[in-house]
């Protein structure tokens, strides 16, 4: 098989989600891999680790955002979009002693190109929170670089 062949035989392959990207030190872009993406940020955020957070997020065109649609820590529109007002975000939410509970993860390879898309339940707890509270949340990993690319959470009202 020639070359050009053979690139476009890999482009069809990658634009149909039948070939995932490889990504850097070995991630795997799949659910098992994302789930350990998942553990990692919660256990990064519930250390006040702002050097892992800081690595586990993606930049530049494989960013999306890290959305909190409720108070207290309420980030949505413009700031949730905004990579460099990130660990500023968790160094506040940290001062709050906010803690995650992982309670459930499901995760979907099929999504945005390049993207493992999950979903996920969790508890909340923090100083500016008067009880622990669920929240329901979806997110990305990118394939392309291995980190969080999208992080959005809400209180759960079900």
């Amino acid at each position: 098989m020639s070359v050009a062949v053979a690139s476009l035989v890999a482009a069809a392959l990658i634009g149909s989600g039948s070939a995932r990207p490889a990504t850097p030190a070995g991630e795997r872009c799949d659910a098992g891999g994302t789930r350990e993406l998942v553990d990692s940020f919660i256990g990064a955020f519930n250390r006040g680790d702002m050097l892992q957070l800081d690595a586990l997020f993606a930049r530049g065109m494989w960013w999306k955002w890290f959305a909190v649609g409720n108070t207290p820590g309420k980030r949505v529109q413009r700031a949730a979009y905004n990579r460099g007002t990130l660990l500023a975000y968790f160094k506040a939410r940290h001062k709050k002693h906010e803690r995650l509970q992982l309670r459930l993860f499901r995760s979907a390879v099929e999504g945005m190109e390049g993207y493992v898309n999950f979903n996920y339940k969790l508890v909340r707890r923090a100083d500016d929170l008067k009880t622990p509270r669920l929240y329901v949340g979806k997110g990305a990993m990118s394939c392309w670089t291995g980190n969080l690319a999208l992080w959005n959470m809400g209180e759960d009202k079900s």
